[in-house]
């Protein structure tokens, strides 16, 4: 008997891809509904791709478009707060998703200056900048595989536009204690006063220098005794000339690590039967290994002197047991932790004698 059964009419497609009925055994009016059924559906799903397709290629054509004709223009920079300036670009694009502009930036006076990029949305960017050295700023409008041309402006002010000062230098001791000096130009109006002002991330926070070193009336230095920078990797110091307030203040971004300075070694000594040098610190603030010494070895009879570095607190020297010997030590924290640019003062000096 044969497995071939008749196809009932009300047959949907769907009944009949699952089953097992023949081609041939279906009635020639419902297998020309299927077929045209099945092809309708075939057809469509091929232009709903092709559609997605050309859609895909027309939004890519078009974002391309877009980020290539719009450059950004007209870079300007302009001073919000201490030491904090705007970045801001004229442009066309309302950027969502992965369309950014691309901010870089970086100092005229030094061919080690590290360049900063920055990416946002909108058409400006704040930042803490040290606009007194001068410096070149481009933008650009992107996305991950697309950009358009650089809009570039170089920022180089006149020394007259900020305050009449120059090397501004800040040293910290421990986690309370500041020491900033600086120098007054030639070019500083006898009436020309300064202020020193500083801020950590937050520009409304400003602090005032509490205690000024004078020279010849005006303000050369400044001690602050209550400075906290135990989480702190960034101050800004800015001295601002009281009487010129058209002028811009002299500003330094400074990591208070990397200009940290120790206390001097105390207890400095040797043992003369291994001429083994032993000494400390009055706090160590760190981990050991952060610390690195220098021993200055100054023979007494020819003046001949030899520094080494070593990083604990101990160290045998080579000597002429016939001669005698200063021995002075210091101390800096090293770039296994931050590396500060300063060394301490050398420890008191030891005279090693004879034998």
């Amino acid at each position: 008997m044969s497995n071939i059964r008749a196809c009932p009419h009300n047959l949907d497609s769907d009944t009949v891809q699952s089953s097992i009925y023949t081609r041939e055994a279906l009635p020639p009016g419902l297998c020309w509904k299927f077929n045209c059924i099945h092809f309708v559906n075939m057809v469509t799903k091929s232009l709903l791709l092709l559609a997605a397709l050309w859609t895909s290629i027309v939004n890519a054509d078009s974002m391309e478009e877009t980020i290539k004709r719009n450059p950004p223009r007209n870079i300007s920079i302009t001073h919000r707060s201490l030491g904090e300036y705007t970045f801001s670009w004229e442009g066309n694009c309302t950027c969502t998703g992965n369309i950014k502009y691309q901010l870089d930036y970086t100092y005229l006076d030094s061919k080690d200056s590290k360049m900063e990029t920055y990416f946002v949305q909108k058409h400006q960017k704040d930042l803490d900048l040290e606009l007194h050295r001068g410096l070149h700023a481009r933008v650009r409008l992107k996305n991950r595989k697309i950009a358009s041309r650089w809009t570039e402006r170089t920022f180089n002010l006149p020394g007259e536009s900020f305050a009449s000062v120059d090397n501004l230098i800040c040293i910290f001791y421990g986690e309370l204690y500041m020491n900033c000096s600086w120098d007054v130009t030639e070019d500083a109006s006898e009436d020309a006063r300064f202020i020193l002002s500083y801020r950590e991330r937050n520009p409304s926070d400003v602090f005032n220098c509490a205690d000024y070193l004078v020279d010849g009336g005006r303000n050369i230095g400044c001690v602050n005794e209550n400075i906290r920078i135990e989480d702190t990797i960034k101050i800004i110091i800015c001295i601002s000339e009281v009487n010129k307030e058209a002028k811009l203040p002299y500003c330094r971004i400074v990591n208070p690590f990397n200009s940290y300075k120790l206390d001097s070694p105390i207890n400095v000594m040797i043992d003369k039967s291994t001429d083994e040098v032993k000494w400390t610190l009055p706090t160590f603030d760190f981990n050991t290994i952060c610390y690195t010494f220098q021993l200055n070895c100054t023979n007494l009879n020819d003046g001949n002197t030899k520094l080494e570095n070593v990083t604990s607190t101990n160290h045998i020297i080579t000597r002429d047991h016939t001669k005698e010997y200063s021995l002075h030590v210091r101390a800096a924290v090293n770039d296994k932790c931050f590396e500060s640019h300063f060394w301490s003062d050398w420890s008191k000096s030891l005279v090693i004698g004879k034998g």
